[in-house]
């Protein structure tokens, strides 16, 4: 990890998370409700789906207080079913983000749908506690990560079933992820020196990747007109969460993204 890359909010947060990671090696994950589950191959679900919306579940940010007033995971995901989600995104970082594993686990005993575990993951116990809370997916970030630790993560998700999302932000970073085999890409639009977003950030880079690669675009898409460019470009999907969780409506707002994806079927 370079430091000039990243802003000192993240450098605090990855601290936290290093003795997090520490504290949960030293006590050992014996709570295991999901450990027979079968994860879905999200890339061949991507497949037959085509374009999906990853619609978000999170409470707070380091940029923001609580986005909505009586956070409660559970409803939020059942408006997110209701309004057409393919997938659904929980954030479980829990100092900064104020996300829990919990969530997660609660989030998948009312939904089939795949689940991606979004976090800052360093250590592939984290990836076992994906794959025991009921995850299908985990996020990993090549900025955060040097080549040899993102190859590592990247093994050990495949090892235990789970699709790895390698998140980019840059050539640098894309050109890691496509090191150590990542075919599922997600290009954040979110600087991580500036924290600023730009949606041409996701535009951009996706012409560098090969085709074999399947593309998800991530931060900044609060009007469903944002979409159109993706879906021309042929990204597979788009994971949404500021404008969702923060609408009064998040069902009705999510259906009016799904409207823009299903025009562009037909």
């Amino acid at each position: 990890m370079e430091k000039h890359k990243i802003n000192p909010v993240l450098s605090s947060i990855l601290l936290e998370k290093y003795y997090e990671v520490l504290k949960r090696k030293e006590r050992g994950l014996y709570f295991r409700p999901f450990k027979d589950r079968t994860p879905i191959d999200f890339e061949k679900y991507l497949e037959k789906e085509g374009f999906v919306i990853i619609a978000e579940i999170k409470k707070a940010s380091p940029l923001k207080d609580n986005f909505r007033e009586n956070f409660n995971p559970l409803e939020l995901a059942k408006n997110y079913i209701k309004g057409g989600a393919k997938a659904i995104s929980v954030i479980t970082e829990e100092i900064f983000f104020r996300g829990s594993l919990e969530y997660l686990a609660a989030i998948r005993t009312i939904t089939d749908l795949p689940l991606l575990r979004k976090d800052f993951v360093l250590d592939p116990i984290q990836i076992e506690e994906a794959r025991a809370f009921g995850a299908d997916l985990v996020l990993l970030i090549s900025t955060i990560l040097t080549k040899e630790d993102l190859n590592e993560l990247f093994k050990h998700t495949k090892k235990l079933g789970l699709t790895p999302l390698v998140e980019v932000h840059d050539e640098e970073d894309l050109e890691k992820a496509l090191s150590v085999g990542a075919t599922l890409i997600g290009i954040n639009n979110r600087n991580l020196r500036t924290l600023k977003v730009d949606q041409n950030q996701s535009l951009a880079l996706f012409e560098k990747i090969p085709s074999r690669c399947q593309v998800i675009a991530e931060s900044g898409y609060h009007n469903p007109e944002d979409l159109k460019p993706l879906i021309k470009k042929g990204f597979k999907g788009v994971l949404i969460g500021t404008s969702l969780v923060k609408a009064k409506n998040p069902e009705k707002k999510l259906r009016a993204f799904r409207e823009v994806v299903d025009g562009a079927k037909t």
